[in-house]
């Protein structure tokens, strides 16, 4: 086998998979039934329950996928929000589509969401630091090497109501959950205003390019 032989059947083995990642028409394709309640530009609805997702973390957007079609997320009782996306992880047939779809929102362009509530961003920073960034990343751009998501993009409005469900054990309670049951001990360490004012200290972060 000669080396031009050998570089072309590299290409054919290694192109498919990338594509598969990278495909924008796949990607847009599976991202529409997402757009529905998450926006065109992956910016979020509050109003819908739906968090930002452009330019979320795609390990952790693939995972999460994945908890809600494995019933890993979404299935506690009372988790009414969190049981809307289990019909509709349960479009994307198999890890194959999980993962296009995931790397398509991931190279979304990252969106400013809105302020919607208030606090004190420097008690915040003091906040954040101690019990959040070791995980999150200094100013909440999330970690991939961590599998933790960035939390400039999701929307100050979700990012309480969630750390709500894990104190509430409507979240990261599954005994399969390994990362949300990490995040449940750290949710009960903060009080709702702290958490306001962790808020208030992201919303000044910017959501990152």
């Amino acid at each position: 086998m000669n080396f031009r032989t050998a570089i072309f059947l590299l290409t054919a083995l290694v192109l498919p998979g990338l594509a598969t990642a990278g495909d924008d028409t796949s990607g847009k394709a599976l991202y529409a039934t997402c757009a529905a309640c998450h926006g065109a530009s992956g910016e979020g609805n509050e109003a819908l329950n739906a968090p930002g997702i452009a330019g979320q973390s795609e390990s952790y957007l693939a995972r999460q996928l994945w908890d809600f079609k494995d019933g890993r997320r979404g299935k506690e009782p009372g988790d009414t929000t969190g049981a809307q996306m289990l019909p509709m992880a349960a479009t994307l047939p198999d890890g194959e589509a999980i993962t296009t779809v995931s790397a398509y929102i991931a190279a979304m362009p990252t969106v400013q969401p809105a302020a919607t509530v208030s606090g004190d961003a420097a008690n915040g920073q003091k906040l954040y630091t101690g019990k959040c960034g070791a995980c999150h990343g200094g100013q909440g751009w999330g970690n991939e090497a961590l599998f933790t998501p960035r939390l400039t993009v999701i929307g100050d409005w979700y990012l309480l109501r969630q750390v709500a469900k894990f104190q509430e054990s409507l979240r990261g309670v599954h005994e399969d959950s390994k990362y949300g049951r990490q995040m449940a001990m750290m949710a009960k360490t903060v009080t709702e205003d702290e958490l306001k004012d962790i808020a208030a200290f992201l919303n000044a972060q910017g959501p990152q390019q």
